[in-house]
């Protein structure tokens, strides 16, 4: 559902009147644009403002409210005169528009709005908001859900770039031309073979072959032996060339491999880092092991071992994980030995074994760093985040401060998948804003 139509559908449904005035409704969607704004400048608010969306009851006097209220005052000053008293039904379309125009281009912010949404909004009572609440969620959880599996999937076929090497020059062997004396060799050789040329004596061998063999063929063998050395010599010693350093180029290719094995190694990891995650889990499942408590979840309380393995495998996964990931939980925790897991307990419960469970220590601290200390609405994390031995807030702070009230009731398996929907949809707002931090530093 596109952004500009949630105004038209609230109005549509009734739940606004702007009296038919184009001009009002004008100034309602440059108010949802600058929330939409500030949403972008600060992401960790978008599980409140979405936990203010979603209710129908939410409380006037809620710090969200009051920031839509400002907001919607500096576009129209006298909106009081149109709306009776704090105009919360209006508020809430403004930041659900908000939301929506977000989630669309920061899919950080669409893990935080349906992770919120999958918990609270079974608990609420939408009426007439509920076919709106229905498009938006699905819709954007799609999205969400289609960019996560993508993330996760393991391609059939891993495309690795050529070497990138670039052949250096041929080497260039320089040597001086080769001479040789003819005539000085001529002479030698004639030596060599007799006492005499035609025209002189040689003042070599003293014999011919034809008188005495045997002696020529001594004294010839031993004379041309030296004159060939010394004539190879010549050429050898006039043909050498200076010592080549082939270090530069050998250094080149020997970086250019490295540099190739290392980017297909990162390809292969990358292309199988889906596989591995499962792999991971599976493992975990069947161990029924804490990582962070280094204990057997078979040796806790049903409800402290569903808390735990949601923030153990909150640990495992990344922010954009597919729905079927909480599904996998959800059986995880389904596995555990206990009759209990399919027995309703009040959250209030299930918070309180969280706040006193040794064994969730990690958790709470986790939750403290995580989520910001405010006044308004927040997730359960918030209450999780405050220590253990701490006491919940009474049932009418309890419903404001979380969006449900403290009656409402979950198994062993549904509390797991609401805390590891709150761990990543707090992660995914938190690194929205660090990435934000990131882009103004540059």
């Amino acid at each position: 559902m596109a952004s500009n139509q949630i105004l038209l559908q609230f109005l549509n449904a009734g739940l606004i009147n702007v009296g038919g005035d184009d001009a009002k409704l004008e100034r309602l969607r440059e108010t949802a644009a600058d929330l939409a704004a500030e949403l972008k400048r600060a992401p960790a608010k978008a599980a409140s403002f979405a936990l203010i969306a979603f209710d129908p009851e939410a409380p006037a006097d809620d710090p969200v409210i009051k920031e839509a209220s400002a907001a919607l005052q500096s576009r129209w000053a006298t909106y009081i005169n149109t709306f009776s008293g704090t105009p919360v039904a209006v508020l809430r379309a403004l930041l659900l528009d908000a939301l929506v125009r977000t989630a669309s281009e920061d899919e950080k912010i669409g893990v935080a709005f349906v992770a919120s949404a999958r918990n609270v909004l079974p608990f609420t009572e939408a009426g007439n908001e509920r076919a709106i609440w229905i498009d938006v969620v699905t819709d954007i959880e799609r999205r969400v859900d289609s960019r996560a599996e993508a993330e996760w999937a393991t391609p059939e076929t891993i495309n690795v770039s050529a070497m990138a090497f670039q052949s250096p020059d041929a080497v260039k062997i320089a040597t001086s031309q080769v001479s040789i004396d003819k005539l000085t060799l001529a002479k030698k050789l004639e030596a060599a073979a007799g006492p005499n040329n035609p025209t002189q004596a040689t003042g070599g061998n003293p014999y011919w072959p034809n008188n005495n063999g045997q002696h020529w063929l001594a004294e010839f063998g031993t004379r041309m032996a030296d004159v060939l050395i010394e004539a190879l010599g010549a050429v050898v010693k006039s043909s050498q060339f200076e010592p080549i350093d082939l270090s530069p180029p050998l250094k080149g290719l020997a970086q250019a491999v490295s540099a190739h094995v290392d980017g297909t190694l990162r390809a292969v990891s990358g292309a199988t880092a889906g596989l591995q995650r499962r792999t991971n889990l599976l493992w975990w499942k069947e161990a029924l092991y804490s990582p962070s408590a280094r204990t057997s979840y078979r040796s806790m309380s049903i409800s402290t071992a569903a808390a735990l393995m949601a923030f153990d495998m909150h640990r495992q996964v990344p922010t954009l994980s597919p729905a079927s990931v909480a599904a996998f939980l959800y059986e995880a925790v389904l596995s555990l030995p206990s009759s209990d897991t399919n027995i309703k307990r009040p959250i209030s419960e299930h918070l309180t074994d969280v706040l006193n469970a040794e064994e969730l220590s990690p958790l709470r601290q986790a939750a403290s760093e995580m989520v910001p200390k405010h006044g308004g609405r927040g997730p359960v994390l918030g209450l999780i985040g405050q220590g253990a031995g701490r006491a919940l807030p009474e049932a009418r702070a309890f419903r404001d401060r979380i969006g449900v009230p403290a009656s409402a009731a979950l198994t062993a398996p549904e509390w797991a998948t609401w805390i590891f929907r709150e761990l990543q949809a707090t992660r995914a707002a938190n690194e929205g804003a660090e990435a934000r931090k990131r882009g103004r530093k540059t």
